[in-house]
């Protein structure tokens, strides 16, 4: 059972953090990145297209009612029984580099992709959001594990060091650029073909007395 189709795939992988290095530039003073997939499978068990309510019943025996958007143009594709396959993606990697004075600190970024099925086929979509933000160290306190980080935009963070180790070589003055990435995919797949029922062997009769 495929969950994407290959320009759904193309557009989470927009989703995923990846640090381009610039040719001739030094490598990261402390670089860090952590990524987790959770995938949620449940069958439609009602489906209301006039008023767009569908009743899901996840494999715990519970069940989930929800309103779906206009967005999604392929509803009454949907039928009873079919499989929802939801998957959704978050990554986040952080590097921290010397601060470079011939460069301004860049300013935040987000980017946003989407993509979804053609008309008349089973709903197929994912939208993928990547958040860009750069900031300076400010002050770094290993006692009490507490780094000081200014953004870009002028606000102030303090980030507890959840890593003491990988900032012993982190300076006040070093830049850290943090790239945090969401997609959720969703897929519809039709229902499987039933099992056909077992028939019960004739009994064999009785012997002749």
């Amino acid at each position: 059972m495929r969950l994407l189709s290959s320009a759904l795939v193309a557009a989470l992988a927009l989703a995923v953090p990846a640090m381009a290095q610039e040719p001739g530039a030094k490598k990261p003073k402390a670089t860090y990145s952590k990524k987790n997939v959770k995938t949620v499978t449940a069958k439609v068990k009602s489906i209301d297209v006039p008023t767009r309510h569908v009743v899901l019943t996840t494999p715990d025996g519970q069940d989930h009612e929800f309103v779906v958007g206009k967005q999604a143009r392929n509803l009454p594709q949907v039928k009873v029984g079919d499989d929802v396959i939801v998957q959704y993606q978050e990554a986040l990697a952080v590097e921290v580099n010397e601060a470079d004075p011939t460069k301004p600190l860049p300013q935040p970024t987000e980017a946003i992709a989407t993509d979804r099925s053609e008309a008349g086929k089973k709903p197929e979509g994912v939208v993928a959001r990547t958040v860009t933000l750069n900031g300076t160290v400010e002050a770094i306190d290993m006692d009490k594990k507490v780094a000081t980080i200014k953004g870009s935009g002028g606000n102030t963070v303090e980030v507890q060091m959840q890593n003491p180790e990988r900032w012993q070589n982190v300076k006040v003055g070093d830049t850290i650029t943090a790239k945090y990435s969401e997609a959720l995919a969703l897929s519809v797949q039709p229902a499987g073909p039933k099992a056909p029922k077992k028939q019960s062997k004739p009994k064999a009769p009785a012997p002749a007395k």
